[in-house]
């Protein structure tokens, strides 16, 4: 299934005003998304999997061809948030320590 197709399945019975007020995104770009005229940024992604099931949102996912990890990045970056990984180890004398990538 393409995105397009998604959308309309994820919006089931709501019209694409009623859809559009729950996401908080313009009608316009609701209707230019299920026509196929344009995707997603990430923000709109984001709005979309605010009011999406589980099940849906793995879907939609999937067409779009993001992980999670793939979307928490590209949130956070366009959020303007530094990246950040915490790995824990154990050192030679037992104690945990972390190691900071920003």
């Amino acid at each position: 299934m393409e995105f397009p197709q998604t959308l309309v399945k994820m919006r089931g019975e709501r019209t694409q005003e009623q859809f559009a007020r729950d996401t908080g995104l313009a009608v316009d770009s609701i209707r230019s998304y299920e026509c196929g005229r344009r995707r997603p940024g990430y923000d709109a992604i984001a709005a979309l999997l605010r009011v999406a099931t589980p099940e849906q949102a793995q879907e939609l996912l999937e067409v779009l061809g993001m992980d999670v990890e793939q979307l928490r990045a590209a949130i956070l970056a366009s959020l303007g948030v530094a990246t950040v990984t915490v790995t824990a180890t154990v050192g030679g004398d037992g104690r945990e320590t972390e190691t900071r990538k920003e």
